[in-house]
C-alpha cells in the first residue's frame, strides 16, 4: 500500500471503513512503451508493492529438473489415455521421453543441467524402462524412491529437495508432453528477465485453463526471442522457479503434502490456490505462447489453440 492509500485508510477508519488489497490479479498500465523486455524494471509494471527480498547473487546458470513418476498396475493396468488412445503406461513413458529429449537439446546448447526422478513406487519393469530412457541423457541423473507413497508426500518431497540450494528448478509431473526446445526456452527466458530485473519469477509451461474459463482474465503479453509470454497468476504444481523462492516462501509449499488425500478434510489445503498460487503475491508469473509443454491428463487441462496432436505424433515416433 502506497503512502496516499495509507493516509486515506487512516481517515476512513475513523468512519468505520478500511482499505483492503483486492485479492485478484489486477494490472496497472505499463509505465513505458517499446519492447517490454528491454525496460530497466519489468517488475515495476506489475500491480504489486511487495518485492521479494532475494539476492542478485542467485545462481541462474544451473538447472535441476525434478520429475515425479508413478506408473504401476494400480494406476495404469488396463487403462488407456482418452486423449492419445494408447495404453496409459506408453502414454506416460512417451511424455517422460519428451522431457529427456528436451533436456538433451538444452545440454547441446551448453546449459548446465542435472536430472532427478522422484518415483512413487512404479513397477520394477517400468523402472527398467525409465532407466533405459535415462541412459540417453547427456547429463547426470538419479532415480530416488520417495520416502512416502502418495501424490502429496511425493510432491512435498520434491519441493523440500530444493530448499537451501542455489539453482533453478523445474518441477514436473510425468504426464506433461514437452517440445524439443521446452527446457532451453524456459531457462533462457528466466535468465533474461532475472538479469534485467534482479527479481525471480515463475514459469508455467502452458497457459492454465483459468485464463480462458474465467471472464476477463487480465494479462500482459510480452515479446521474447522466439515466442510471446503471458503474465498469469494461476499454475499447476508443474513450474520453473528458483530454489530461493522455495526457501523464502516455504509456508506456501508445506501443505502440498495434503494433495490427493481421499476422504480427508485436509485435501483442499494442498490445492494450488491454497499453496503455490500464493507466490504470485510476490513474484510475477509467465506462461509461453505457444506452449512449450502440454498437460496430457484430461481434455480440460489442454492449452487452447495448441496443436498438441502433431507434437504427440512426433514424440511417439521417437519412442519407436
Amino acid at each position: 500500500m502506497n503512502e496516499v492509500l495509507r493516509i486515506l485508510d487512516r481517515i476512513l477508519k475513523k468512519r468505520g471503513y478500511a482499505i483492503k488489497k483486492h485479492p485478484e490479479y489486477n494490472l496497472l498500465p505499463l509505465k513505458n512503451t517499446g519492447e517490454f523486455l528491454d525496460q530497466e524494471k519489468i517488475y515495476e509494471s506489475f500491480n504489486s508493492d511487495v518485492k521479494a527480498d532475494l539476492s542478485d547473487s542467485s545462481n541462474v546458470n544451473t538447472l535441476q529438473v525434478c520429475l515425479r513418476t508413478c506408473i504401476n498396475q494400480k494406476r495404469a493396468k488396463g487403462k488407456r489415455s482418452e486423449l492419445t488412445g494408447v495404453g496409459l503406461e506408453e502414454h506416460l513413458l512417451t511424455c517422460i521421453n519428451s522431457l529427456i529429449i528436451s533436456v538433451n537439446d538444452a545440454c547441446s546448447k551448453g546449459l548446465n543441467i542435472n536430472f532427478a526422478i522422484f518415483d512413487d513406487r512404479s513397477d520394477s519393469s517400468v523402472i527398467d524402462k525409465i532407466k533405459g530412457l535415462c541412459s540417453k541423457l547427456e547429463c547426470g541423473y538419479e532415480i530416488i524412491t520417495t520416502k512416502e507413497a502418495g501424490q502429496g508426500p511425493s510432491l512435498n518431497e520434491t519441493f523440500a529437495y530444493a530448499k537451501n540450494k542455489n539453482a533453478l528448478f523445474y518441477f514436473c509431473e510425468d504426464d506433461y508432453l514437452h517440445s524439443n526446445d521446452a527446457v532451453s526456452e524456459m531457462m533462457s527466458f528466466y535468465q533474461k528477465v532475472f538479469y534485467q530485473t534482479k527479481q525471480h519469477l515463475l514459469i508455467h509451461p502452458q497457459e492454465h485453463e483459468s485464463i480462458y474459463s474465467q471472464f476477463s482474465y487480465p494479462s500482459y503479453i510480452v515479446l521474447g526471442e522466439n515466442r510471446r509470454w503471458r503474465t498469469m497468476s494461476h499454475a499447476t504444481h508443474t513450474f520453473f522457479v528458483h530454489s530461493s523462492v522455495v526457501s523464502e516462501y516455504w509456508d506456501y509449499f508445506e501443505n502440498t503434502k495434503y494433495m490427493g488425500l481421499k476422504n480427508s478434510k485436509l485435501r483442499h489445503l494442498g490445492s494450488e490456490k491454497k499453496t503455490t498460487d500464493r507466490l504470485f503475491q510476490h513474484i510475477p508469473g509467465f506462461s509461453p505462447i505457444p506452449a512449450v509443454a502440454v498437460h496430457l491428463q484430461e481434455a480440460h487441462c489442454l492449452p487452447p489453440f495448441c496443436d498438441w496432436r502433431e507434437l504427440w505424433e512426433d514424440q511417439s515416433r521417437l519412442m519407436k
